[in-house]
């Protein structure tokens, strides 16, 4: 254990939440050492009691930094810069920015000292329970052997190519309105509560399993050909008609400016 490294987490919201559960839950043969910052004091405090032999809750921020090898940066960022700018960091550090709309580069001009390593990565709740995506960048092995653990690393070169990522994963409360949306209406006609959301969260969880083992050509085929006059081409019909297809596109862009910010494509 002592040869492993040791995680540390500045800040202990939802996503850091999920990261050291699917750490010490579904990765518990591979037992990073991990420590918490001690913000939201309720969520750090579950951490602890769930994993006692395996999270520690520090005293401070600073006694994250100064207790781990690799620091994940998972503070709001609104705070950003002011948590950055009161740490001390060794030369020997790694540092993880989860900030959505945070570079590597301000971060640099943020901290104390120039560090060994510095990336970008997006990792989302279902990492708690299931291998769902975790986008890095710039592509850093070290980190994709360890996160890997937790998730499927999907690396890029560019900052710009990670928001784009980072805008899709604006799409995961709408995906649960959809399915709420079914839900209830399933409802209305006569099935339980049970019976319908087991019957629809199964569904797109079965339909997702399915997209994963298509290529591009696939799912593209898979969205577009229908049997004609069946139930699936007069349901896509109906929603593209009312403008619900396009919406999706349509409101990506606006996210997508959130994500990117002044990141230049090239």
């Amino acid at each position: 254990m002592n040869q492993l490294p040791t995680l540390g987490f500045v800040g202990t919201g939802a996503i850091t939440t999920a990261m050291v559960t699917g750490f010490c839950s579904r990765a518990a043969d591979v037992p990073y050492p991990i420590v918490v910052s001690p913000h939201y004091e309720k969520n750090a405090a579950k951490l602890k009691a769930d994993y006692p032999d395996r999270v520690t809750v520090a005293d401070s921020i600073q006694a994250v930094v100064d207790a781990a090898d690799w620091v994940v940066l998972a503070v709001l960022p609104e705070a950003g810069e002011e948590v950055c700018r009161s740490l001390r960091f060794r030369p020997a550090h790694k540092i993880i920015n989860v900030m959505f709309d945070k570079t590597v580069e301000q971060i640099a001009a943020w901290i104390n000292c120039k560090v060994d390593t510095m990336l970008h990565m997006v990792p989302l709740t279902f990492n708690a329970f299931t291998d769902g995506p975790i986008v890095q960048c710039p592509p850093t092995p070290e980190a994709a052997e360890i996160f890997g653990h937790i998730g499927k690393v999907i690396s890029v070169e560019k900052r710009y190519q990670a928001a784009v990522f980072g805008a899709i994963t604006g799409c995961v409360t709408s995906m649960f309105a959809v399915m709420d949306q079914l839900i209830g209406w399933a409802q209305s006609e006569g099935l339980s509560a049970e019976q319908a959301t087991g019957y629809v969260t199964n569904f797109f969880a079965a339909v997702c399993q399915e997209a994963i083992r298509q290529d591009r050509t696939g799912v593209h085929t898979m969205a577009t050909v229908s049997t004609p006059g069946g139930i699936n081409l007069q349901n896509l019909e109906l929603i593209d008609a009312a403008g619900g297809i396009k919406a999706w596109a349509d409101a990506i862009r606006p996210v997508f400016a959130r994500t990117v910010g002044d990141i230049p494509k090239d």
